[in-house]
């Protein structure tokens, strides 16, 4: 898979910086967070496929993941082969609480082996966000939102 364009938005209270590149097929990020992230945090993810010569995406698939579930790697799963190959190019928390502080990956990419065999070959929008509570309900704390495009050739 190969990484095309990046984009966040986050809530200043949480980050005071939180900046993600594509450079050369790869992902790099920084952030700095200044408030503590405690257990109940969750994260959503989203796999949008271009139908050819369309401008538009067709949901793939969608799911929310207990972060601090899978820090603790009590359940192996494809998100948290994810996670342990971005250990070996960042510097992310291996636990819950995670602490404020300075937070970087360099040069991450997806390797053939890493992704699910039932995705086409084609445009994708993968989105991300970081929330405590209830995905899109009242009741949720959203802290952060990525989208990144990528193409799997």
């Amino acid at each position: 898979m190969v990484f095309k364009t990046g984009n966040c938005t986050y809530k200043r209270d949480v980050f005071s910086n939180f900046t993600l590149q594509v450079v050369n097929g790869k992902v790099k990020m920084d952030m700095t967070l200044v408030r503590i992230l405690t257990a109940g945090l969750k994260a959503h993810l989203s796999f949008e496929f271009r139908v050819s010569k369309s401008k538009s995406y067709q949901s793939i698939f969608q799911h929310d993941i207990n972060y601090c579930v899978l820090l603790k790697g009590s359940q192996e799963s494809l998100y948290r082969r994810w996670y342990l190959t971005m250990l070996k190019v960042g510097n992310f928390a291996t636990s819950c609480p995670i602490q404020t502080g300075y937070y970087y990956l360099r040069d991450w990419h997806l390797n053939g082996n890493l992704i699910p065999s039932f995705l086409y070959l084609g445009d994708y929008r993968i989105g991300g966000s970081f929330f405590y509570g209830r995905y899109r309900k009242n009741s949720e704390k959203l802290l952060l939102e990525c989208t990144v495009e990528a193409i799997l050739v």
